[in-house]
C-alpha cells in the first residue's frame, strides 16, 4: 500500500482517520476509536479487531461484513442513532444505544480506564475491578 510504503521510506509517524475498518485494520499501528467525538476505546490494531473492549467497538466490528459473512442473512446493526453534538446525553453518549449500559453511564462520562496492558476503553462494566486510569 503507498501510505505504508511512505511510512516505511521516511519514517514517518501518520495520523489517519477514516470510517472505513477494512481500510484501518491494514493501515493502523494503533486504533483510536471514537463516538460523538469521544474516545472511547484505544489499542494495537491486533487488540482492537480480535479482543473489542468497548460495546460500541464490537457493533462496529459485528456490522463489517466478512468473507465468513451469510450474504442471506442482514448485516447487524446497531440500534438507534447517534445524538446530534447539541443534545449530548450528561453521561456517555453511547449510553442510549448500550445493551451493556448501568445506571452510572447516564450520569457521567466514565473515566478511560486500562482493561489490559496498552488497551484503553471508556465502560464502568469492563473489568471493574483492574481499573487504572492513564499516567498521561
Amino acid at each position: 500500500m503507498l501510505l505504508a510504503g511512505l511510512r516505511a521510506k521516511f519514517r514517518l509517524a501518520m495520523l489517519f482517520i477514516s470510517h472505513d475498518l477494512a481500510v484501518v485494520s491494514q493501515v493502523a499501528d494503533r486504533v483510536a476509536v471514537m463516538y460523538a467525538g469521544s474516545l472511547v476505546e484505544l489499542a494495537s490494531r491486533q487488540t482492537i479487531f480480535k479482543a473489542p473492549a468497548h460495546p460500541y467497538t464490537r457493533g462496529l466490528l459485528k456490522a463489517v461484513p466478512t468473507l465468513q459473512t451469510d450474504r442471506a442473512r442482514p448485516l447487524q446493526t446497531i440500534e438507534g442513532s447517534v445524538p446530534p453534538v447539541t443534545a449530548l446525553p450528561p453521561g456517555c453518549p453511547f449510553e442510549p444505544r448500550c445493551g451493556d449500559r448501568v445506571s452510572e453511564c447516564a450520569r457521567e462520562l466514565p473515566p478511560l480506564v486500562e482493561v489490559a496492558p496498552g488497551h484503553w476503553a471508556r465502560c464502568p462494566v469492563i473489568n471493574p475491578s483492574t481499573r487504572s486510569r492513564p499516567s498521561v
